[in-house]
């Protein structure tokens, strides 16, 4: 729900890990089941602090003009951030801008 993932550093305490919970995607309090589709994995904090509230995820213009929003610092951080997550892709995408 917020980008954190499993064994990242915490982003309040740079002496933990991130901790991911299970979240129930519609909760069970509005009618939502414990089949594996209404499940989630979260960050610990964004799980306690939902309190039954389901964002929708972003399209992807909205995200995009988020993106362009934020600072140059922001925007390298998220860049680093893709990088790791995706690595093989990043490496494909490096190679092919530097053939041209």
């Amino acid at each position: 729900m917020c980008g954190a993932g499993a064994g990242e550093p915490h982003q309040y305490d740079n002496s933990r890990k991130i901790r991911l919970h299970i979240g129930h995607i519609n909760d069970k309090t509005q009618g939502g089941s414990d089949d594996p589709s209404n499940l989630r994995a979260l960050f610990s904090v964004c799980n306690e602090g939902a309190a039954n509230l389901t964002l929708d995820k972003p399209s992807h213009g909205k995200l995009l003009a988020q993106i362009r929003r934020a600072t140059g610092d922001d925007q390298i951080e998220l860049l680093k951030w893709l990088m790791r997550k995706f690595p093989k892709q990043s490496i494909k995408i490096l190679e092919k801008d530097n053939s041209k």
